[in-house]
Order: C-alpha cells, then structure tokens, then sequence
C-alpha cells in the first residue's frame, strides 16, 4: 500500500511558507496509482506558484512486516 504526500512551499527559502498534504483517509494499492493521482493536485500548486514535492511512500498500516 501507498500514500501519497505532497510538501509545498510559497517562498523557496523560508520553511514557515511550507506546508503539508496527506492523504490519510486513503491507501493505494499500487505506486503508480498513487503518483498519477497525486499528479494533477501537484500541478494545480506549481501553477498557482508554489514550489512542490510529491511523493507516494510505501506504507502498512497494519505494522506487519513484509
């Protein structure tokens, strides 16, 4: 399982412009679903400005091994 995290900036030095977005109430099965629909809302951000990172991360929610 995947989740998709994005880190954004307005001003590219000055971490108090930065903020966060996870998606937390949604787990992806694959890698790639996960970065095509992180995608759009990463381009909507650098659009309006922002300086972006997405990321999808693997993640077990169930804190098994694997």
């Amino acid at each position: 399982m995947f989740i998709a995290v994005i880190l954004y900036c307005s001003i590219l030095d000055d971490p108090t412009s930065c903020n966060i977005l996870i998606r937390k109430d949604y787990l992806y099965q694959e890698v790639i679903v996960c970065e095509e629909a992180i995608k759009s809302v990463a381009e909507g951000l650098l659009a309006t400005g922002h300086y972006v990172k997405a990321k999808c991360f693997a993640f077990n929610p169930y804190g098994e091994l694997t």
